[in-house]
């Protein structure tokens, strides 16, 4: 890879390992991504007065780490931007719908490609796409 003024780079990133969804209530978060959306729990570790919570798609390289909004006095300028790449997003919409999971986004042609968004337990806003 080439990066404009430092020439070749080698690659040393290999994957995205973990990205903060900032949430009030540890529990129902974690209840509304295992039971609902079908996530695994990764990790669990005591962090203070909260727990350090990272949860996955089964067999996934990546995982979301569940953080206590009340540990990120700015966690309301932190927004999750983050999407899942689906095998087949008319199915993983309708098992996330029968869930009763909100979209905020249905599921919508775009130039790329098919792409959703649904919203958890905290309003925050997750994409989907094929």
């Amino acid at each position: 890879m080439i990066v404009p003024g430092l020439g070749s780079v080698r690659r040393v990133i290999r994957h995205v390992s973990t990205v903060a969804v900032y949430v009030t209530d540890q529990d129902e978060a974690l209840r509304f991504w295992t039971g609902k959306v079908g996530f695994e729990l990764r990790a669990e570790w005591p962090m203070g007065d909260a727990r350090w919570l990272e949860v996955a798609p089964p067999g996934a390289a990546s995982a979301l780490v569940l953080h206590p909004k009340a540990m990120m006095p700015d966690w309301e300028t932190r927004r999750p931007g983050v999407v899942f790449e689906v095998e087949d997003i008319e199915v993983t919409c309708s098992r996330l719908a029968a869930e009763g999971v909100s979209f905020a986004k249905p599921l919508t042609e775009m130039p790329w490609g098919r792409f959703a968004s649904f919203l958890d337990t905290e309003g925050n806003e997750f994409g989907l796409r094929e």
